[in-house]
């Protein structure tokens, strides 16, 4: 088996390893993957950018309806995903690389990679994904959040209370994004947005350009 193939293959299993995700990072992730497909579905996108999409499990399956790029930053990745889905498209990248096509696609989605950001990236990215974009396209995020900076210290003082720091570490080495801030950032662009907390650590984002 080839390193790139071990990759992808370790990832899959994991979001789908409940017994290993103390938090419930990935509770409901098939539901809320096929949740996203229906609205790209209900949107009539003809052109979508994955951004973060890992092996390919959020838009592979409407590749063959659908154009699809997909973007990652890890190389394994994408060459696993490549393995399951032949019609699909990639690209070596990021969220903070310059966009490679304007006003061009539906819809930009990114789901369970946002939190890599801090929050002047976010930003970045934010304006990034928005370039992509026709004039009445859609970001589509799916990401672990915080409401507010009061939710987060409740939910990291209950991990301390009852000594699990090694949960703790897991929240505090990454950036969820703070819904309010991201609400207030997305409206300072005269751009619409939508946050539904869907499970545990996870919100479903929707923003129009």
């Amino acid at each position: 088996m080839t390193e790139a193939n071990n990759k992808g293959i370790k990832f899959d299993e994991m979001v789908r390893d409940k017994d290993n995700d103390e938090l419930g990072l990935f509770e409901k992730y098939e539901e809320i993957l096929s949740e996203i497909r229906s609205r790209i579905i209900k949107y009539k996108a003809a052109r979508v950018i994955d951004i973060g999409c890992g092996t390919g499990n959020l838009c592979g399956e409407l590749s063959d309806k659908i154009e699809i790029i997909g973007v990652d930053s890890n190389l394994e990745m994408l060459e696993h995903a490549k393995k399951k889905y032949k019609d699909m498209n990639f690209k070596l990248g990021s969220f903070l690389d310059k966009p490679f096509r304007k006003n061009d696609v539906d819809i930009v989605v990114t789901t369970y990679a946002f939190h890599g950001l801090n929050d002047n990236e976010k930003k970045e990215a934010i304006n990034h994904m928005l370039e992509y974009l026709k004039d009445d396209g859609k970001i589509i995020i799916a990401d672990f959040m915080f409401a507010n900076d009061i939710e987060r210290e409740k939910c990291l003082n209950s991990l301390l209370i009852n000594e699990r720091e090694d949960l703790l570490s897991v929240i505090n080495d990454k950036y969820y994004t703070n819904v309010e801030l991201l609400e207030k950032y997305i409206k300072s662009l005269n751009c619409k947005i939508s946050s539904e907390h869907i499970v545990n650590y996870t919100w479903l984002v929707e923003i129009e350009k």
